[in-house]
C-alpha cells in the first residue's frame, strides 16, 4: 500500500511556477521530488543513507545535509580512497543520481606528498 502510494505520488505529475499574479503554463516532471513536499525529505534518505553505510566500509565518514555530502577520513592509502570514491560513482549510476563533480573539491592536510596522482578523475 505505501509502495502504490509513493508511486503514485511520483508518477504523472505535473508543475507550474507562479510569480506574483503570474502562472507559467505547466509542464511535466520526469525526475525529482517537489520542493516543499513532506516526503521529499524522506525519499532522499532511503537513497542517502546507503551511501553513508557504503563508504563506512572504506574507513570514510560521510556528513550529509539535504542533497550536499562532505566525506573525509584519514587516508594513508590513496587507492583505498579512490576505491571508495570508485564505488560511491558506482551507486550514483546505480540510483540513476547525478554527481556535481564541479564542485567535488580535496583538502589535504597533513605533510606534502611526492605522488602527484589524481584522486578525483
Amino acid at each position: 500500500m505505501l509502495l502504490k502510494w509513493i508511486q503514485e505520488f511520483l508518477s504523472n505529475r505535473k508543475h507550474c511556477t507562479r510569480i506574483g499574479s503570474a502562472l507559467s503554463s505547466s509542464a511535466d516532471l520526469f525526475s525529482g521530488v517537489i520542493q516543499g513536499s513532506g516526503i521529499g525529505p524522506l525519499l532522499i534518505l532511503t537513497y542517502i543513507n546507503e551511501l553513508a553505510k557504503i563508504l563506512q566500509e572504506y574507513g570514510i565518514t560521510i556528513k550529509m545535509f539535504a542533497d550536499d555530502s562532505k566525506m573525509y577520513a584519514d587516508i594513508a592509502d590513496i587507492t583505498r580512497l579512490q576505491a571508495a570514491l570508485d564505488r560511491m560513482v558506482q551507486w550514483a549510476e546505480t540510483w540513476q543520481l547525478k554527481l556535481s563533480i564541479d564542485k567535488c573539491c580535496v583538502l589535504h592536510i597533513g605533510q606534502q606528498q611526492t605522488n602527484s596522482s589524481s584522486v578525483l578523475s
